[in-house]
């Protein structure tokens, strides 16, 4: 009898996430899923097309807010970072 083993290795990205997106992270695991199970799980909720879509949705009330005067200029803006 001849018994055939398949090696497989992976490679592994890393990506840098602040703490509190870690920790956040955390909370989804549930058993023994990796954090790349659970980021997949994520994003298959939502397809690219749709994501972007709201990307673009947010761009474009901030730039309506920009046109409207509604928000900050660059001058206000200033101040209140060197106020913080």
């Amino acid at each position: 009898m001849i018994t055939m083993v398949a090696i497989v290795t992976m490679t592994y990205k890393t990506i840098n996430v602040n703490p509190q997106t870690y920790e956040r992270l955390v909370y989804y695991k549930h058993a023994n899923m990796t954090f790349d199970e659970v980021l997949n799980d994520l994003m298959n909720k939502i397809s690219e097309e749709d994501y972007y879509k709201q990307v673009l949705d947010e761009h474009r009330k901030i730039v309506e807010e920009m046109r409207s005067g509604e928000s900050l200029t660059v001058d206000e803006l200033d101040d209140f970072l060197d106020n913080e």
